[in-house]
């Protein structure tokens, strides 16, 4: 069974997408990434699920930036022979997490100086390449223990802000990973006064959420996401 695993991965390019997903959501390169994103999108060997979800996240993480150009990768998807429900995905994420209608950093966005500085740092102190990434739900819960949540997000109920956090009860509506599962567990283990209980309506994967989550973006019908994602 670990062979047969393996082999899939290599089959597939596993570890290059998982590294490459990685290094989007840490901000890496935005040049570097255009680039081994243009070499995966023409690699035959990589399947059309992790290439969509690459372009995606790629619409996501980069926005706004200096030659972003989602466009371009989107037609590379097209000439893969993806189809254009699946296409259409790009303009409809962004409906529904893009910049403009999300709060917070969600991928922890910083400013060039500060870019350039993590970037050339390198991964000192990263102790595995494929959980570079921290959720933004670790953010959220380091911001409440320091009473330091704005108000206009995160509402008090029931009195003035306590003092100090004990426990915390964290309810996710809509969904959570299970990097999110893993990230609170750690937690827990470093942060003994103030641990977190975790739940959610469901537990998502990325054709879940593509297939539950993303019905409502852009107008999309569910019959069209189903049949678009029920291969995948």
């Amino acid at each position: 069974a670990v062979v047969s695993t393996q082999s899939t991965g290599q089959d597939n390019n596993l570890l290059e997408v998982s590294e490459t997903e990685q290094q989007m959501t840490t901000q890496t390169s935005h040049t570097e990434i255009q680039q081994k994103l243009s070499r995966l999108l023409r690699n035959p060997g990589v399947r059309e699920i992790d290439l969509l979800r690459l372009v995606l996240l790629y619409c996501l993480c980069y926005e706004g930036q200096s030659g972003y150009c989602p466009a371009q990768f989107v037609e590379m998807l097209r000439n893969r022979g993806v189809s254009d429900a699946r296409c259409k995905l790009a303009p409809a994420i962004m409906n529904y997490g893009g910049k403009a209608v999300r709060g917070g950093q969600l991928f922890g966005e910083q400013s060039t100086t500060a870019m350039a500085k993590k970037y050339f740092k390198g991964l000192q102190g990263v102790e595995n390449v494929y959980t570079q990434h921290k959720p933004y739900l670790i953010d959220v819960l380091q911001q409440l223990v320091q009473g330091k949540l704005r108000e206009a997000d995160y509402s008090w109920h029931g009195g003035a802000p306590v003092a100090r956090v004990g426990e915390i009860i964290l309810f996710v509506v809509g969904g959570i990973t299970f990097e999110e599962v893993r990230a609170v567990h750690l937690w827990n283990v470093s942060n003994p006064g103030n641990k977190v209980v975790l739940g959610s309506t469901a537990i998502h994967n990325c054709q879940s959420f593509f297939g539950v989550g993303c019905v409502r973006l852009n107008g999309l019908q569910r019959a069209l996401l189903g049949g678009a994602l029920g291969a995948g």
